[in-house]
């Protein structure tokens, strides 16, 4: 128990992090990038997002009629939202579950929405995640996230771990057109000029 305890790649490490309440990423509110990309959207789309711990997001997105599916091994993550949906008369579909795992939603996903996640699994996943999120959206599906930290070394350890742009945007290619990539002046304060927004289309099947 005590070495998964250490290993951010183990569920018991965010669930001590979350009885903590040692959540530093979790700003406590909707991501303002998020809510503004939000609003160009016209209909209902089942977006998932990884790692969607107290879920801020996942409610907010909810609260706008999308059918949210919301991915967190976190028992104590899971939980908290489950409670905060009820609470709000909200139905979130909360998945307890290690987002490599996902096959029975695969093709099903209109947006993946992705913060603070893709930065916290050990880099040498970061391939295989961006093979699952294209798995799992429908063709010409969106990766919609933001993609930090971005002025720290990869070398420096983590979580967070740091992203070496060029060569992540480069991966993100080979399964994705890129629409958008830049830094947004709706960055939190502490994290302006550490991140970019991307938005990203699944390359269709020739």
């Amino acid at each position: 128990m005590k070495e998964e305890s250490t290993n951010p790649q183990s569920p018991n490490f965010w669930n001590q992090k979350y009885k903590n309440n040692d959540i530093g990423w979790d700003i406590g509110s909707p991501t303002p990038i998020f809510v503004n990309w939000s609003k160009k959207i016209s209909r209902s789309k089942k977006i998932l997002i990884p790692g969607s711990g107290n879920g801020h997001d996942a409610l907010y997105l909810s609260q706008k009629n999308h059918d949210v599916y919301a991915v967190d091994f976190s028992i104590e993550a899971t939980n908290h939202l489950k409670k905060r949906a009820k609470d709000l008369n909200l139905q979130i579909n909360t998945i307890c579950d290690d987002f490599f795992k996902l096959k029975d939603y695969y093709g099903k996903m209109d947006i993946i929405l992705e913060y603070t996640f893709f930065c916290a699994i050990n880099p040498s996943l970061r391939l295989k995640y961006i093979m699952e999120t294209s798995k799992l959206l429908k063709e010409g599906g969106l990766f919609v996230g933001i993609i930090l930290p971005i002025n720290k070394d990869v070398k420096e350890g983590g979580p967070p771990y740091g992203v070496d742009l060029d060569k992540i945007i480069k991966s993100f290619s080979d399964y994705y057109d890129i629409l958008e990539c830049e830094k947004s002046e709706l960055s939190i304060k502490p994290r302006m000029n550490n991140e970019v927004f991307t938005i990203m289309r699944k390359k269709c099947k020739k």
